[in-house]
């Protein structure tokens, strides 16, 4: 069963929505990198990883921006250093990962990135990214890797079983045959294959990354700001007035 209820959201801003899946709720924020202020977040000005949403909330307020929803952009480790590629402003500061045979969600096979160029949006497997990494650097402005690949080309990850026990509160990103960017948590415990099969078929994403799992939060909600402090986060900001 699906249900859906749509927030009230400026015109031409992101659209942030609450879903039901069975017994798993489920909250959306859609935006669209034409016309949407979208991008990736991990050190403040210091070179001090924000960590939080009120740290990265408080960034964009000196900087007179309104962050409107905000998740966080991938499995990092203990220095909450992402695990893999991480592109901000243009500049590596992470390099690609291609290691596979590793323990982990984020070497589950395959794993992609997520890249936010000029006024658009991919999500590209990692071993497709490595073949043409300069081009795909060339045009990223923004970017984060993670694994798994949810959904590729409107498939399900062939190696999600339905049956699975591992459920926990999962977030993604993916993108729609629009090229509409959104970002999902569910916010109860779901296996893989249940939320792929939610993002293909509900918010109709023909390619997914799976961003963390347990961990995981979502701006702006109640609980979004407990928890442990975050490697990168993405977030949408409200555009500025035109002038």
């Amino acid at each position: 069963m699906f249900f859906a209820a749509a927030c009230a959201m400026p015109a031409l801003a992101a659209d942030l929505k609450q879903y039901q899946y069975r017994q798993t709720f489920i909250s959306a924020c859609r935006a669209d990198p034409r016309t949407d202020v979208i991008r990736t977040y991990w050190k403040d000005e210091t070179g001090t990883p924000l960590g939080t949403f009120v740290r990265l909330d408080a960034l964009l307020r000196a900087q007179h921006q309104e962050m409107l929803c905000a998740t966080n952009a991938g499995i990092y480790d203990k220095q909450l250093q992402p695990l893999g590629l991480y592109i901000e402003n243009g500049n590596v500061l992470r390099k690609l990962n291609t290691r596979q045979n590793a323990y982990g969600n984020f070497y589950m096979q395959p794993n992609g990135v997520f890249i936010l160029g000029e006024r658009q949006a991919h999500i590209v497997e990692t071993s497709a990214f490595a073949a043409e990494a300069d081009r795909w650097i060339a045009m990223s402005r923004y970017a984060t890797q993670s694994g798994p690949l949810m959904v590729v080309n409107g498939k399900v990850n062939a190696r999600f079983d339905p049956n699975s026990p591992n459920a926990v509160v999962r977030n993604a990103v993916c993108l729609d045959a629009e090229g509409m960017v959104t970002l999902a948590i569910a916010r109860n415990p779901i296996n893989f294959y249940d939320f792929a099969v939610f993002l293909r078929d509900e918010l109709k994403c023909s390619d997914a990354l799976y961003l963390d799992g347990s961990i995981s939060r979502m701006y702006p909600t109640l609980e979004a700001n407990m928890g442990p402090a975050f490697g990168a986060m993405i977030a949408v900001m409200k555009k500025p007035a035109a002038k």
